[in-house]
């Protein structure tokens, strides 16, 4: 797991980034692999902004906190990253219980009877990037919660080997996608609406 902490405007203690690699240790327990971890600090007038963005092989984890006190900050951000990872496990597990269920899938996808439903973190595409069937429909995970720029975009598409990353681009606030093409290059959609 590779952290990379980013200050401003402040000295950050070495026992805070001792506590932060602790608890995102305990958190890399629950959500899995932890590929990539950011944490910044911020002072502004009297309060200490903590924002913590994870990104697992099948998540993304943001969160942010304000505070007066620099250890409380990164408390509660560390709490609600902790919470958020809880959920997308206990998520994971619903949804395995149910893919043993037949016709669940099917019902999330609309009544298409002759489509194939996979989850991504079963299958891999092939080093090509493409599909075997032109009837299977793969289910990612792959996407950002906080807004980013499309060269991070493409960092993470690389990193998950995945064809595809969903992301809401920084530059512009507009849902974005980036995506391996035919040509083995990267192509960035963004749709005007």
């Amino acid at each position: 797991m590779s952290i990379n902490f980013a200050a401003k405007n402040v000295k950050m203690p070495g026992a805070i980034k001792a506590f932060i690699e602790k608890h995102l240790l305990d958190i890399e327990k629950i959500a899995g692999e932890i590929i990539d971890a950011e944490v910044i600090v911020n002072e502004e007038k009297l309060s200490f902004k903590v924002e913590i963005s994870l990104k697992t092989r099948l998540h993304s984890f943001y969160a942010g906190d304000r505070n007066k006190i620099l250890k409380q900050a990164v408390r509660n951000a560390l709490a609600t990253l902790r919470s958020q990872a809880k959920r997308s496990k206990e998520k994971i597990k619903e949804e395995k219980k149910r893919a043993g269920a037949k016709g669940i899938s099917m019902a999330t996808v609309g009544q298409m009877p002759d489509v194939r439903v996979q989850r991504a973190e079963r299958v891999r595409p092939p080093a090509d990037g493409r599909l075997e069937r032109a009837d299977s429909i793969l289910i990612s995970d792959n996407y950002s919660r906080k807004p980013i720029t499309v060269e991070e975009a493409v960092f993470f598409l690389v990193e998950s080997k995945e064809s595809g990353y969903m992301f809401v681009n920084s530059e512009t606030n507009r849902m974005a996608g980036v995506f391996r093409n035919r040509q083995g290059g990267i192509s960035l959609i963004e749709p005007t609406l």
